[in-house]
């Protein structure tokens, strides 16, 4: 047998010193310990934010005992609180919806404007007293309608009974009484100086059914209706202005017309009467007024300040727009300029500290 070359021993021998040199690394390496990770750059080792004075504070949770879970520590549900009723601001202006709630006495076909030459409230000497209604000028045998649903408690004539200041001053004349929705308390309308009644006492008539016809009766001269509104009680102390109350008419272009009503006040809220009151429809900053009126407060005690507005002047059928209101009071000028809105009722209150 031929010995092994020196060559091939030389090979055998290098190939055992390698092997032995790894098994030697590998043992040392497993019984060193596990060097730990470096601390994040973000985070120092404190648990401070770099740059922080103070460790961020750490927040217990409650407790089941320390949580409240009375009623009192419960806040209640919103309530879903109803509209108020139409009445009284506390602003200088307000913008409310108003009680237009009544129909127009006469038919389209006639002539449903009101006489603004004789305002509710208006003193006439011919009868010594404030008018308590407003007029509609049209010919006799003209039907007047039922502004609303209702009952008829009065038909015929004042010559025995005064449904008014004194007798013989409403000819004849109509009554209803209205349970309306929208009001707690009852309202009365008066249709006076008919030629003609149409309807007698206990009878329910419709919004728009005919009660009478125009005429001339009792103390007029000349063929008109007078048309009151009274709420709470059918007795003339508890008149209201019915251009607060009939449905607003539309102006030329057929947009709804409003209304406004104002009440003027000294510091301790007594209600004052001015003479004149300036009314001007507003074209524009610099421009002329388009149109005027005037008025006049109320010249009775008794029929200002009545609810639900407390006015003691008004004026409805108004296009809408702004409106600038003048009057003088003991030499002072006094102005306020207004919105009137379609078929809204815009009340604005003068408090004078005269």
């Amino acid at each position: 047998m031929k010995p092994p070359s020196l060559r091939f021993i030389y090979l055998i021998s290098s190939l055992l010193i390698i092997v032995s040199l790894s098994c030697t690394t590998l043992t040392r390496l497993s019984s060193e310990p596990e060097e730990s990770l470096p601390a994040s750059p973000f985070v120092e080792p404190s648990g401070e934010m770099p740059g922080a004075d103070t460790p961020l504070p750490e927040i217990p949770s409650p407790t089941p005992e320390e949580v409240d879970t009375s009623p009192e520590a419960t806040p209640p549900p919103a309530e879903t609180v109803p509209p108020a009723e139409p009445g009284p601001c506390a602003e200088e202006v307000c913008i409310l919806d108003g009680y237009f709630l009544l129909k127009r006495p006469i038919s389209p076909d006639g002539r449903n404007t009101i006489v603004y030459t004789d305002r509710f409230g208006s003193y006439r000497s011919a009868t010594r007293n404030a008018l308590r209604g407003v007029y509609f000028l049209n010919s006799s045998g003209t039907p007047v309608l039922a502004s609303a649903d209702g009952e008829v408690v009065v038909a015929g004539d004042d010559s025995q009974m005064p449904y008014g200041p004194r007798l013989n001053m409403y000819g004849n004349l109509v009554i209803l009484k209205h349970d309306l929705s929208a009001l707690s308390q009852p309202l009365f309308t008066l249709y006076a100086h008919l030629s003609q009644v149409s309807v007698e006492v206990g009878e329910t008539v419709t919004a728009g059914d005919e009660v009478g016809l125009v005429g001339m009766s009792g103390d007029v001269s000349g063929s008109i209706l007078l048309f009151e509104v009274r709420l709470g009680e059918n007795h003339p102390t508890a008149a209201r202005n019915p251009e607060l109350w009939l449905e607003p008419l539309s102006d030329d272009t057929g947009q709804l017309q409003g209304a406004f009503a104002g009440r003027v006040v000294d510091s301790n809220g007594k209600l004052l009467k001015i003479s004149n009151i300036v009314v001007e429809r507003l074209a524009g900053s610099g421009l002329p007024a388009i149109d005027q009126l005037y008025l006049k407060t109320y010249s009775e005690n008794s029929l200002m300040g009545l609810d639900p507005w407390e006015e003691n002047f008004a004026a409805g059928d108004l296009p809408a727009g702004e409106y600038q209101i003048s009057f003088y009071y003991e030499g002072d000028l006094q102005q306020r300029v207004v919105e009137v809105q379609r078929g809204r009722l815009t009340l604005v209150i003068f408090e004078l500290n005269k």
